[in-house]
């Protein structure tokens, strides 16, 4: 009785009528994890045995309903943990432990009415705000209700918060109160800067609407979109309706604006790449995350962002390239959007002289879908491979691969240049199994989803994060953008005994990091000294999706993980199966096995 009436939203009104309650205590209850908190309280208690003592005061101060009884019995636990004879938690905590146990830390927040700034300028606003000292955590979003339910499944949406869906707010936790507003003051200085010109300050102003736009820039065929989602339809039909290509990396639209959209795209032969769009190259130029890889044959039509990365950057490491990389969408070829499109963009390519060869890169379509897809690609005209992540490799008119390493090698073989894989040849024929679990923390959701299929058909069951999800992102960068959230992780996860092996990525190209090495590194030397510590190896292995171009070069990004300890390959399945080896004890003799069977 008492988890459902704390699990409601009814303590909520509690704000103004229960006394001597933090306002952590609150936020826990509302969080729905009312009983982790109180575990944590009496865990720290100096003497368990008051606790009876305190539930019964509890009792007194609960009115009339068991909202009140559960909000007075974590206020009491709360009183005797502040006691001046309670111990200290000896250990430092994490940083998640700050986050879901506050002690004098704050949640601060503003709001700025009828202020707009795109995802990616609030994305490196929130970075900057992160690298302060005494910050814990920074969001900056605007305050659509997707949003503001974001930033409260990640406990960083203050309770007393009011915005309206055209208002932009500025999140904070801090150590303190005044490190928090200091933050704060720092970041609204960011938005409202100003820049020299002629001895007075003027204030840049950016169009604030597509005629604007188009008036500075009237030789432009494209519009990049990056909008809150219920936003990007409006931006995304003006654009369309003037004739202009759409790059839409807003995520978040509502499916049946993405569907009329399309429509309206493909009836005026238009691209309409997205919503939630990160890569794109057309005609050597690049949009969004890309990377820099040499022009060649081959064209990649993609509903996976880094998953076209992978198979582009491989494509790069085989000596050939890239003619034209689309991207569609990750839910393009879903049953409700029917594959819109995607069969332009293989219109698009199958016009394009310059394209010799075409890769399809995505999940497995919707079965309403598939059979459509596989027929229209098998009448292209043109070579084909559809990389369609977990299926079953087939040979045919398409050729199949269900991984994004053999959907490269089949695609590299069909240019005349084959991918050969360089093993790093650094771990002993009999090394033995590894006793623990396999971890996996990713900034490439395809990637994430590779790893998940080659540990699969072996069988394997792991932890697998996408830390690029809404659900970890929160109003904070992306983890291509600002590393430092995946780096906390790799970092926690030498404190945990279960775990004996991690997998990462670390993906380069335009608009990543520019050396988002160096804290992973740093992190994996504190994991494994903190597991040597304790008298355990933890292993950590991944790739690099990069090329010898990227503006991070690629080969010191390699030297730094190589010496922190990370086991690197050179492609995500076949680091995901040097872990499928270590976590069997089956690595071969000859260990370049490992890499053979994508590029047989």
């Amino acid at each position: 009785d008492l988890a459902r009436a704390v699990l409601g939203t009814r303590l909520r009104p509690l704000l103004g009528r229960t006394t001597a309650i933090g306002r952590h205590d609150l936020t826990a209850a509302l969080a729905g994890r009312f009983a982790e908190h109180v575990h944590r309280l009496v865990s720290a208690l100096a003497d368990p045995a008051a606790v009876p003592a305190a539930v019964a005061t509890a009792r007194s101060w609960g009115a009339t309903s068991g909202v009140d009884l559960a909000t007075g019995m974590a206020s009491a636990l709360a009183r005797l943990l502040r006691r001046p004879d309670a111990p200290s938690n000896p250990r430092p905590r994490t940083q998640e432990e700050r986050m879901s146990s506050p002690d004098t830390e704050t949640l601060q927040a503003t709001v700025f009415p009828r202020l707009y700034r795109d995802s990616v300028a609030l994305m490196a606003l929130a970075s900057s705000i992160e690298k302060r000292e005494g910050v814990l955590r920074a969001g900056a979003v605007m305050a659509t209700p997707g949003n503001l339910e974001i930033l409260g499944r990640s406990e960083m949406l203050p309770l007393d918060l009011t915005a309206a869906p055209d208002d932009l707010v500025l999140v904070v936790r801090a150590q303190d109160e005044q490190t928090a507003n200091e933050a704060l003051e720092a970041a609204t200085a960011g938005l409202t800067a100003t820049e020299q010109s002629g001895g007075a300050p003027r204030e840049e102003v950016a169009p604030q609407t597509m005629r604007e736009g188009l008036a500075a820039a009237a030789d432009a065929t494209l519009v990049t979109v990056s909008t809150p989602g219920p936003y990007a339809p409006a931006v995304a039909e003006q654009a369309l309706r003037r004739g202009l290509h759409v790059f839409c990396f807003s995520d978040n639209v509502p499916l049946a604006d993405e569907v009329r959209l399309k429509r309206l795209a493909v009836d005026r032969q238009l691209l309409l790449m997205g919503p939630d769009c990160g890569t794109a190259i057309l005609d050597g130029v690049p949009l969004g995350f890309a990377n820099v890889v040499r022009p060649g044959p081959v064209a990649i039509v993609a509903a996976s962002g880094t998953g076209a990365q992978e198979v582009s950057c491989l494509l790069d490491d085989a000596g050939t390239g890239i003619s034209q990389l689309i991207g569609v969408g990750g839910r393009d070829l879903s049953a409700e959007v029917g594959g819109l499109m995607t069969e332009l963009a293989l219109d698009l390519v199958a016009a394009d002289d310059a394209s010799e060869i075409v890769v399809l890169v995505s999940k497995p379509p919707a079965p309403e879908v598939a059979d459509r897809l596989l027929a229209r690609l098998a009448g292209l005209g043109k070579p084909v491979v559809a990389c369609l992540l977990g299926a079953e490799d087939a040979d045919g008119p398409v050729v199949v691969r269900g991984t994004l390493e053999g959907g490269a090698a089949a695609a590299a073989a069909l240019a005349g240049t084959p991918l050969a894989l360089q093993d790093p040849g650094t771990e002993p024929a009999d090394a033995a199994p590894l006793p623990g679990r396999i971890l996996g923390l990713y900034t490439g959701g395809t990637l994430a989803s590779e790893t998940k299929v080659v540990l699969g058909r072996a069988c394997l069951s792991a932890e697998v994060l996408d830390l690029g999800d809404d659900e970890y992102t929160a109003g904070r960068p992306h983890p291509m953008i600002d590393p430092s959230a995946r780096a906390d992780r790799v970092a926690r996860a030498g404190a945990d005994p279960d775990v004996a092996l991690v997998l990462v990525d670390l993906v380069l190209g335009h608009g990543a990091s520019p050396d988002p090495a160096t804290p992973l590194a740093e992190a994996v030397r504190e994991a494994r000294a903190s597991a040597a510590a304790d008298g355990r190896e933890l292993v950590v292995a991944g790739s690099v999706c990069g090329t010898a171009a990227d503006p991070q070069d690629i080969e010191t990004q390699r030297r730094i993980l190589q010496e922190a300890g990370v086991v690197l390959h050179p492609s995500n399945a076949a680091a995901a199966r040097y872990a499928v080896a270590r976590a069997t004890g089956s690595l071969p003799t000859d260990p370049t096995l490992l890499h053979r069977q994508e590029t047989a």
